[in-house]
């Protein structure tokens, strides 16, 4: 019984508790283990949904995407896989800069800030469809400020759980997009020469084959 209400806790009331009291929710999921995990990977599912969802079902006044030729694993990876993206480029450059942080923490603390961004999509993209092409503006303005509580929550999260300064946490922020830049580059060239390799098999196999 006390797990389940626990549970209950970490997956309803404590997001709102975090978005009320951000500093203290934030230190209270590092010091005290708060938090669900299970939600996290909840947010991180909603929110790949979400994106197909938007993609597909947004008002045709502003909808411009051709719902034929979409791809819905394709519309969920561009939702996860920045996501990744961010957590390990995070925790690469707080792991040099002495962040407290771990890596499971930099997640929860990354889907928690994620949390009242996917709340206003959805509010945003239920508008988009009675909203005349005039006040469209309303639904835009939603997802600006989803964005921007997604900026403030994230780097009120990870000075609390790094527990950096505010200039220490303006240098890993940009530190961080650095690093997720290096990822990018050395995954392209990853793949570029696993395409070069597998090319070079092929041709070796075929030309073995002419042969015998």
């Amino acid at each position: 019984m006390k797990t389940l209400r626990k549970i209950n806790f970490a997956c309803r009331k404590f997001p709102a508790y975090i978005m009320t009291h951000p500093f203290k929710g934030f230190d209270e999921m590092k010091s005290e283990k708060k938090g669900s995990i299970w939600f996290c990977l909840f947010v991180l599912l909603f929110s790949c949904v979400l994106n197909v969802l938007e993609y597909v079902y947004t008002g045709f006044l502003v909808n411009y995407n051709d719902i034929y030729q979409v791809s819905t694993l394709y519309l969920m990876l561009v939702t996860a896989f920045p996501v990744a993206l961010f957590v390990t480029g995070n925790w690469s450059v707080t792991s040099l800069m002495n962040g407290k942080g771990k890596y499971l923490e930099i997640f929860m603390v990354t889907m928690y800030a994620l949390y009242p961004y996917c709340v206003l999509r959805v509010i945003a993209l239920i508008l988009s469809n009675f909203l005349l092409l005039d006040e469209m503006a309303i639904v835009s303005a939603i997802k600006g400020i989803g964005v921007a509580l997604l900026a403030f929550y994230l780097f009120i999260g990870l000075v609390v759980i790094h527990e950096y300064s505010f200039t220490q946490g303006v240098a890993v922020v940009f530190l961080t997009l650095f690093a997720i830049l290096v990822i990018v580059f050395v995954l392209m060239l990853a793949f570029s020469l696993t395409a070069d390799v597998w090319d070079f098999l092929r041709t070796v196999w075929r030309e073995a084959r002419l042969k015998m």
